[in-house]
This record gives C-alpha cells, sequence and structure tokens, in this order.
C-alpha cells in the first residue's frame, strides 16, 4: 500500500475572504455616503440587538427558574434589556457610549492585524495587514480623543473607513488564497 501524500488545509475558502471584502467595501461607502444615518442605524442596531438577546435570554432563564443558575441568568436577562432599551430610547448618549465601544473595539482589531502581521511577516504583501491595523488604531484614537463629543457623522464616517481598509484587506487575502490555492493544485495534478 503507498502511503498518500495529503496535506491539511485549514484555511477558510479563497471566495468567503472575497464575499466579506466586497460587502465590508460596499458598507464603507455606504457609511461615507450617509455618515450621519451609518452613526445612527450603527447605535439602533445595537440597541435592538442587545434588546432581543435579552428577551431571549429572559425566556431561556424562565425555563429553568429551579436550576441554580436562574437567578444569574435572569440578571443577565435584564442587564441585556435595560442596555438595550437605554440604546432605543436614548439615541443621542447611545451614540456617545458606542463611540467609546467602537474606539475601544478599533484599538483591539488593530493590535490583533499587527500581531496577526508580525507573526505571517514572511508572507507576501503582508504589508496590508500592517497599514490596516495602524489605520485601525488611528481611528481609534480619534473617537477615543475627543470623547464624549462626538457626533454620529464622524461615528459612521471612521466606521466607513475601517470598514473600506478591512475589505480591502479580506479582498487581497482572497485572491492572494485563490492564486496559492491554484499553485497547490497544480503541484498535485
Amino acid at each position: 500500500m503507498q502511503p498518500t501524500n495529503t496535506q491539511l488545509n485549514l484555511s477558510p475558502p479563497s471566495g468567503w475572504f472575497k464575499i466579506f471584502g466586497i460587502v465590508f467595501i460596499l458598507g464603507g461607502f455606504a457609511a461615507l455616503f450617509a455618515p450621519v444615518v451609518a452613526g445612527i442605524a450603527i447605535e439602533l442596531l445595537l440597541g435592538w440587538l442587545f434588546f432581543i438577546s435579552g428577551c431571549i435570554q429572559a425566556g431561556s432563564a424562565l425555563t429553568t427558574r429551579k436550576h441554580e443558575s436562574f437567578w444569574f441568568r435572569l440578571l443577565w436577562a435584564v442587564l441585556f434589556l435595560v442596555v438595550g432599551s437605554w440604546l432605543l430610547i436614548r439615541p443621542a448618549e447611545g451614540i456617545q457610549a458606542l463611540a467609546f465601544v467602537v474606539g475601544t473595539l478599533f484599538v483591539v482589531e488593530g493590535v490583533m492585524k499587527l500581531i496577526y502581521s508580525w507573526h505571517w511577516r514572511s508572507q507576501p504583501k503582508i504589508g496590508w495587514l500592517v497599514a490596516s491595523g495602524v489605520l485601525s488604531i488611528a481611528i481609534a484614537m480619534i473617537l477615543l480623543g475627543d470623547w464624549p463629543q462626538q457626533s454620529a457623522a464622524l461615528l459612521g464616517i471612521l466606521v466607513g473607513i475601517n470598514l473600506l481598509a478591512s475589505g480591502t484587506v479580506a479582498l487581497l487575502l482572497g485572491f492572494r488564497a485563490s492564486v496559492a490555492d491554484n499553485t497547490g493544485h497544480n503541484k498535485n495534478d
């Protein structure tokens, strides 16, 4: 019996990178075209997600009233309901809070991109990921620098820029993965 030479490929298919890239780029252009609407939409979407999640968690908690985790689950659901309601009822304050959260998220995203790019620094065109990470951190500093005076427009513009950068990187990685897949298939044929 002859041993087979199979490689385990754990990377996602290049098609998904391309789809995410296109969706992010379109979302980025939409946010830049209507930044106030984008800022308010992001805040309201988050409010609804918290509220709906709180309702689902409350329902789940109520089905386990006799379980020892009931009170913890119920309090967690109430927290989500309160935060979701607050975001929906008080959108101006919600945008300020969201600017802080998004700024913090962009710092973490930027740092993770830089760590990833350092780990994979021998890969060609990894500089695009470095640029995207630096841009994420720069956007975060703008958001957090004047916090809490951010307006919905600034939040929409900065999220739009970040979506464009992330979408471009995802597209480039998708095309890079396509080339690697095609090269790998030709060698094995």
